[in-house]
């Protein structure tokens, strides 16, 4: 059988009908099977056990994206980092790269520190 065959053309239409299917189910027995009684003290944002204490909309500083972001960057590098320095087994172009790639991370880390990007102000 290959690959454009009508079986397979077949086989996938039914596979994807069936998947819809599926989803159609789940959220038709969803609409029919839940209970629906809203009261005012279901409808307030959940804040641990306790009443709300101001209110929920609040807006975030665009320093706390740049922080989070800084800090993914972070993380992933260094979880590249790890995973490089378990395959080069003492290769010198490998132990250069990932000196040149740790200086690379030192750098940007030197960068946000004195432009102040790592400082929270409220």
């Amino acid at each position: 059988m290959s690959v454009s065959s009508p079986e397979a053309v077949l086989f996938l239409i039914g596979a994807l009908a069936a998947a819809v299917a599926f989803v159609g189910l789940i959220f038709g027995a969803n609409a029919l099977l839940s209970p629906r009684n809203p009261t005012p003290v279901k409808l307030e944002p959940y804040e641990c056990g306790m009443p709300p204490a101001g209110d929920p909309h609040v807006r975030y500083p665009i320093r706390y994206a740049a922080v989070a972001v800084m800090f993914v960057i972070f993380d992933v590098e260094s979880v590249l980092l790890f995973a490089v320095a378990s395959r080069i087994h003492g290769s010198v172009g490998g132990g250069l790269a990932v000196v040149a790639f740790s200086s690379m991370l030192i750098l940007g880390l030197a960068y946000a520190w004195k432009t102040g990007a790592l400082k929270w102000q409220l």
